[in-house]
């Protein structure tokens, strides 16, 4: 737009360089609503009319100065690298399809104009797509990776430490600016050491996942469930009272107890909190979580215990 307005001061063409200039302010304005805080990699509908708007306002532009006409195609490698690099290969090569078919109409149409130099540089715009297209997929795949390994238990698929900290500060700041209800489990697999010394880490390690499955299994989308630490898990349940959360626990106790292993079955001991009042700090509810956990196992084991029943 910088450019347009400066060429306008200086060009024969200053009523078409007016029109262009205003007609790109309005296309700015709405880009940046419809398009430019779309971050998502997966392009919506906008995407598409930009894409065409694109190619047309940049065609425009050409028409205005026929000099320019010669190189259009060359110009039309610029907004490339944008979808290429923000929505990937599949949304670059529309826009390359795009631009091609604006090149074939300018080549039938203005017959002075030679079609091998646009028709290379639609050959450089595939390289481009395909070649550099590839490196960012990569890039993409390597920056999921190393996100889920940040918040992702390798062994379980759960949750991890670090992500629970950060969600759990959140829900707690939630539930009090709110006033909603938030109820957390903390599961404990009963002697899980005797499993390990008897039957080895590797046993262990699967003990481990068939428990971390069956609490997915047993908890809704919107609630969280995360590795503790070693056989311990903690599950937060977002606008959930603690009558339904104790449903959830028993409903997890007794799925761990049924399943059988190889070498017979195991069972869990889980304490359960509610936070209820606005008043009560971060660290209150796991504690109160841990404490009525602690006396699940003192009354035996493979039971749910209640902050208020003990």
């Amino acid at each position: 737009m910088t450019f347009g307005f400066i060429y306008f001061a200086y060009s024969n063409n200053g009523i078409k360089w007016l029109f262009l200039w205003s007609l790109w302010v309005l296309y700015t304005a709405a880009w940046i609503p419809l398009q430019g805080r779309h971050l998502k990699e997966n392009p919506n509908l906008w995407t598409y009319f930009f894409i065409i708007a694109d190619v047309f306002l940049l065609l425009l532009f050409s028409i205005i100065e026929c000099d320019v006409l010669n190189n259009y195609s060359a110009i039309l490698i610029i907004p490339l690298f944008q979808y290429l690099l923000r929505y990937g290969r599949k949304t670059a090569f529309i826009y390359v399809i795009v631009s091609a078919a604006a090149i074939v109409s300018i080549c039938l149409i203005k017959y002075q104009i030679h079609p091998f130099n646009h028709i290379m540089v639609i050959i450089i715009m595939l390289l481009i797509t395909c070649n550099e297209g590839l490196l960012v997929q990569e890039n993409k795949d390597l920056r999921n990776q190393f996100f889920n390994l940040s918040i992702y238990d390798e062994l379980t698929g759960l949750h991890n430490y670090r992500f629970l900290t950060q969600i759990y500060k959140r829900e707690i700041s939630r539930a009090n600016r709110y006033g909603l209800p938030l109820t957390v489990l903390l599961v404990d697999v009963d002697h899980f050491k005797k499993v390990n010394d008897s039957y080895g880490h590797e046993n262990g390690n699967d003990v481990l996942k068939r428990i971390a499955e069956i609490i997915m299994e047993s908890v809704r989308e919107a609630d969280i469930p995360a590795r503790y630490g070693g056989e311990e898990f903690v599950i937060l349940l977002p606008e959930t009272d603690q009558k339904y959360g104790y449903q959830v626990a028993e409903r997890i106790r007794q799925k761990v107890a049924g399943h059988i292993f190889f070498f017979g079955g195991v069972t869990v001991s889980v304490g359960l909190a509610s936070h209820n009042t606005a008043n009560q700090s971060q660290d209150d509810l796991l504690s109160r979580a841990d404490m009525a956990m602690y006396s699940a196992k003192k009354n035996g084991r493979n039971r749910v215990v209640a902050e208020s029943s003990y």
